[in-house]
């Protein structure tokens, strides 16, 4: 079956030389092989920065990320770097694995539009506005003073939506998602963030905020993070329970998964590396049947892609 994952890590170790994408090594649990393997035929890429640096060498960061998905990944003949919906069809057309950046944490941003466009044209397509501590947009859901976006982060939330970059809950604090529903209208998503009804973690959201997203056409993705799924010790059955949930307040259409995959602390067994999709698809076809199992593993996410992305690519 095929798959779309929301959310994985490996730029961060590619730009740092740990490992190369084409290397199958299990020091990057979402490389070639593994995605290969496990049918991922689209992955979105985070760009994360530690928060802590200094929002220049945070933007330097980024930029050496980016230089890498387009080094080792977008290089490759059976990967397409999707910027439009065009790309998107041109890509399954091709049976290509389609590759797009997303951007984690808006520190490097500096709450400047201008570099939030730069990177609109370096082919970003998504952002979350905070990581778990405050920046200059908003504060993440560590900080202690739960404070909303600032001016900066509406400004930044404004040209999101008129360049058509998708809106990613995941990190924000609460207070900072009401903001983002308040200001908005339009679809909004969590790339990798579980039910806080099944799993009471800050990174987990409320069902009011899953009834949103279902209501306005949005998505979000269940991630393999053990401590965001429940408590120790963490199996597969415990990403069904958070699944069950988000189906019963409706989103049969709108769940679908986002690993984490080299961005985790820890591993569920069974959901280790992205080779691990084929089994676990396996587990959601006994479970909920084929189409069913198909739309959470893959058309809930293609079909969130071809309403949010836009319809060509910049000059």
């Amino acid at each position: 079956m095929l798959v779309a994952d929301a959310h994985v890590d490996v730029l961060m170790k590619l730009a740092e030389g740990r490992v190369a994408f084409l290397e199958d090594s299990p020091d990057l649990r979402a490389n070639y092989h593994s995605l290969r393997e496990g049918g991922v035929a689209t992955q979105v890429f985070a760009l994360y920065v530690d928060p802590s640096l200094d929002s220049y060498t945070q933007l330097a960061v980024v930029l050496r990320q980016i230089d890498a998905f387009y080094q080792q990944i977008a290089v490759l003949a059976d990967v397409r770097a999707v910027r439009s919906r065009e790309d998107l069809r041109v890509a399954r057309q091709q049976g290509q694995m389609v590759a797009i950046l997303s951007l984690e944490g808006g520190g490097c941003l500096r709450g400047s539009v201008e570099i939030l466009r730069i990177l609109y044209r370096l082919g970003v397509r998504g952002v979350g506005l905070t990581w778990n501590d405050a920046n200059e947009l908003a504060d993440g859901c560590g900080e202690l003073r739960g404070a909303g976006l600032t001016r900066a982060g509406r400004d930044v939330l404004r040209e999101m939506q008129h360049l058509s970059m998708w809106i990613d809950l995941a990190h924000l604090h609460d207070a900072g998602v009401r903001d983002v529903l308040r200001l908005t209208d339009g679809p909004v998503m969590a790339s990798h963030a579980n039910a806080r009804a099944v799993h009471p973690h800050r990174r987990n959201l409320t069902d009011d905020v899953i009834r949103e997203i279902i209501r306005r056409d949005g998505w979000m993705g269940l991630t393999f993070q053990p401590s965001f799924v429940g408590r120790d010790p963490v199996s597969i059955d415990d990403v069904f329970r958070h699944l069950d949930h988000v189906l019963d307040l409706g989103g049969h259409r709108h769940v679908g998964f986002g690993s984490d995959f080299d961005g985790t602390s820890a591993d569920i067994p069974g959901l280790a590396a992205s080779r691990d999709y084929r089994a676990f698809a396996e587990r959601l076809c006994d479970r909920y049947g084929q189409d069913l199992a198909q739309d959470f593993l893959f058309g809930n996410f293609e079909a969130f892609l071809m309403r949010q992305l836009p319809s060509t690519s910049p000059l």
